[in-house]
C-alpha cells in the first residue's frame, strides 16, 4: 500500500483504488479482467456513453422506465376521470339530441395528453433523483485531485474496497496488468457521508 499515491484522508478506511485509463477500449477490458477475477463492485467514470460498458459492468435494468409508466397510467386516469365523470354523469348536457356517451372522446384528448407528459416527466425526475442517490453534496472520488481535474477527459475505474474479495496488491496488480495509469487508494474523507 505504501508504494500507491493516496487521495483523501489516511485517517478513514479506505473507499476504493482508483485507476485512470487514456482509451475506452482500454477501459472496458479492465473492467473484464476485473469482473473474470470476481470483482463485482466496479464503477466506471467517463466523459461520454461507452459502446458495451455497461453489458461489461452488468448494470440492472433502471427502473425510471416503470415510474414514467406509472406517472402516465395515473395521468390518463386522472385525466379522463376529471372530464368525463362531470360531462357525463354528474352535469350531462344533451345538445342536438345527441346522446350522452364516449363519442365525444376526441375532444378530451389535449388535456389528457398535457396531463400524461407532465405526470411522466416528473416521475422520471422523481425517480432519477431518489434512484441515483441525490442529493449527495460530496463523493470520496472527488478527494482524488486527477479525478476532479480530468474527468471530463479521461476514463476512471474504481475497485470498492468493499468486495468479499478486495486486497489491495491483487487489485493493483490486476489494474497494472490491465494497462492502467495513475493508481490511487481513494480514501474517504471525515466530511464524506457514505
Amino acid at each position: 500500500m505504501s508504494h500507491l499515491p493516496v487521495a483523501g484522508s489516511l485517517a478513514e478506511p479506505l473507499h476504493a483504488v482508483g485507476a485512470r485509463f487514456d482509451t475506452p477500449d482500454a477501459l472496458i477490458a479492465a473492467v473484464r479482467s476485473l469482473r473474470t477475477a470476481g470483482y463485482n463492485a466496479v464503477d466506471c467514470y467517463t466523459p461520454y456513453p461507452v459502446h458495451g460498458l455497461a453489458e461489461e459492468l452488468k448494470v440492472p435494468k433502471s427502473l425510471i422506465s416503470f415510474l414514467v409508466l406509472g406517472g402516465a397510467v395515473t395521468a390518463i386516469a386522472l385525466a379522463l376521470t376529471m372530464q368525463l365523470v362531470p360531462s357525463n354523469l354528474i352535469y350531462p348536457i344533451v345538445v342536438d339530441g345527441k346522446p350522452v356517451n364516449l363519442s365525444g372522446l376526441p375532444q378530451y384528448v389535449p388535456i389528457t395528453v398535457a396531463l400524461t407528459l407532465m405526470l411522466g416527466a416528473l416521475a422520471a425526475v422523481k425517480g432519477m433523483i431518489l434512484l441515483g442517490g441525490m442529493p449527495r453534496l460530496n463523493h470520496p472520488m472527488l478527494a482524488w485531485d486527477l479525478f476532479a481535474k480530468d474527468a471530463s477527459r479521461g476514463f476512471f475505474l474504481a475497485v470498492s474496497a468493499r468486495e468479499p474479495y478486495f486486497t489491495l496488491e491483487k487489485v493493483t496488480d490486476l489494474l497494472e496488468a490491465s494497462g492502467a495509469g495513475d493508481i490511487t487508494a481513494i480514501h474517504l474523507d471525515p466530511s464524506d457521508d457514505e
